[in-house]
């Protein structure tokens, strides 16, 4: 039977993640019910739904959204930059932005993400809780550090920054083969099945591109090639 856990503060949530091997947090939870899901189903869930990590507010000239932000939340709000807005609006449905949260967007480090490019791109930096309390990092070396068991407590980003986003599918309602996000000086680019980078526009040389249902190899190498 699977456990779950709801802790009353971050420190709590993020000491019970440390002392069950292979649990996860539970935010929107629209991994868990996805088909495929990475999350095993003896996993158990950290339920940090109950934790005062939601909102949009302007802080000293940067924007500050809480990790369980929904992506519909983001959409419509009228300062979160342009930008990352209109990566937010690439969820499938209204049902699934209603529930996905940047935090979890962000922490499942997914290479099909819309969001990750943007937040990469916008040089974001994220707040988290780990077991030596809190931290700031830019949101790359949080993006970098895989296994990380701290608690994403919300992402800052600039309110001013602009951006360009863009994504491929076969389909609009499909996973995007190909996206990315460009801000500043900065590419983005996460390719489905094979990666996320991000530098200077020739970033996607680095992406090990691999075969899988949204393309071949070789047609997703060319659309990161002429994708900016």
């Amino acid at each position: 039977m699977r456990s779950i856990f709801h802790p009353a503060t971050a420190e709590e949530a993020v000491r019970l993640r440390h002392e069950n091997e292979g649990s996860v947090y539970l935010a929107g939870g629209t991994e868990i019910m996805r088909l495929g899901s990475s999350i095993l189903p003896e996993a158990a869930l950290i339920d940090v739904t109950g934790l005062d990590l939601r909102g949009i507010r302007e802080e000293d000239g940067d924007i500050v959204i809480g990790s369980l932000t929904t992506l519909e939340e983001i959409r419509s709000s009228e300062i979160v930059p342009a930008f990352i807005r209109e990566a937010a609006s690439a969820a499938a449905s209204l049902q699934l932005r209603n529930a996905a949260t940047i935090g979890g967007n962000f922490a499942l480090r997914r290479t099909d993400s819309f969001m990750i490019p943007s937040l990469l791109a916008a040089e974001a930096r994220v707040l988290i809780m780990c077991s030596k309390g809190l931290k700031e990092k830019s949101a790359a070396e949080y993006f970098e550090k895989t296994g990380c068991r701290a608690l994403l407590l919300s992402v800052r980003v600039r309110k001013d920054r602009d951006g360009i986003v863009k994504r491929i599918s076969r389909a609009s309602h499909a996973h995007a083969a190909v996206s990315g996000a460009f801000s500043e000086g900065v590419y983005a680019y996460a390719v489905s099945g094979s990666g996320i980078v991000y530098g200077g526009n020739d970033a996607w040389k680095k992406i090990a591109f691999a075969d899988d249902l949204t393309g071949s190899a070789d047609y997703k190498r060319y659309l990161a090639s002429v994708l900016f």
